[in-house]
Order: C-alpha cells, then structure tokens, then sequence
C-alpha cells in the first residue's frame, strides 16, 4: 500500500460548500476515477482520506491537499489523470506524489483581496501595533492580539483597493482564520475575496 498526497484547487464556485460536503465529494471523485483505493474497515467502508485544514465557507484555496490509500503502485501521471476526469467544476488536480510524512500544517499563506480608501502606509502601519479583536469560543467572548500571530507578507494598492498577503498560523491547537484579520480593520475594509496561496508544513 502507498499514501498519496494530492495537490488541488477550490476555486469559484467551490467556496459555497462546506467542508463536509467537499470530503463527501472527494470520496465520490475516488470511487469514480477507477484507481485501487484502500477502504476503510467497519460497517461502512469508505476510503481512506485525510483532507489537510478544512477552509471555511466562502474561501478559496489554490494549493489545497489531500492523503489517500492506494491498493497497489500507481505512476504519478495516471492518478492525476484519473482524478482530473472525474473532478467537479473549480477544481483541477495539480500534483500527485506519494506522501512524505503527516499532513502536520504549521502556518498557511492567505491573499486577502479588499475594498478600501485607506492608503497602503496607513495599511501597513496598522500591523505594526496591536492588533485586538474578539475571538468567540465555546466558553464564551475574549479580546485578543493577533499581532504576534500575523505576518504581513505584502501589500499591493489595486483600484479601489488593496491586496495583502498574509501568513498565519495553521497549526492543529493554533490556528487563525483570516477573518480576524479583516474584521480588526472593520469599517475601513470589506472583503472581496480570500484565497489560501500555500500550506507551510
């Protein structure tokens, strides 16, 4: 048996399903494209799969990954192949390779595509402070600082806007959604889009 690690967009459309529904889809495309797909054992099989950071609802990726069985040794060529033909609309296969260690994600990089009338200095300079906002758990409200958490990348002046670049801790017990960080401009900004560029083990 071989791990597979496999590389692909959700794109476009894509960004209105949840993560549950995007695994379900997933399992359909394995079962479809053919390939000798290890199982699970129980009642209910169904194939191994390990879908690395679930994205929220209305967010895109562009380097999104997956881990699944095969049965027996299949080129690299042909599992995209298969998968690709079997794939759903906004989303293409980019890579398949065997799996090099666990899907064990420390930080992602995000494209945030805003509206705004601040300026890209007064857009920088608000990273430089802190950065407070209010995080909702299970045990209630609290206000946090995301500073030392985010790292702006880049930031690039578009009409009518700008589009940062940020990178953020994705890590199993650390993990911040790029939401935190619209939501601390409040006001001053509105998200267009957000795209997940890269995962960084």
């Amino acid at each position: 048996m071989a791990d597979i690690r496999v590389c692909f967009t959700k794109l476009g459309k894509l960004k209105y399903i949840s993560h549950l529904d995007l695994q379900r889809a997933i399992h359909r495309m394995l079962v479809r494209s053919g390939l000798p797909i290890a199982y699970s054992e129980g009642f209910n099989p169904h194939p191994r799969l390990n879908i690395a950071l679930p994205l929220s609802i209305y967010q895109e990726g562009e380097r999104e990954l997956f881990d699944f069985r095969l049965t027996e040794e299949i080129p690299d060529d042909v599992i995209v192949e298969r998968l690709q033909s079997n794939a759903f609309p906004g989303m293409e296969i980019v890579s398949a390779c065997v799996a090099v260690g666990k899907l064990a994600t420390q930080r992602a990089l995000w494209r945030i595509e805003l509206e705004t009338e601040m300026t890209i200095a007064e857009f920088k300079s608000a990273f430089e402070g802190e950065m407070i906002v209010t995080k909702r758990s299970k045990s209630g409200e609290k206000q946090v600082d995301i500073a030392p958490r985010t790292t702006l990348v880049s930031a690039e002046a578009v009409e009518n806007g700008i589009i940062a670049r940020v990178e953020l801790p994705a890590a199993g017990n650390d993990y911040l959604n790029p939401s935190y960080v619209v939501a601390f401009f409040g006001d001053k900004v509105k998200a267009l889009r957000t795209v997940r560029e890269n995962i960084i083990f």
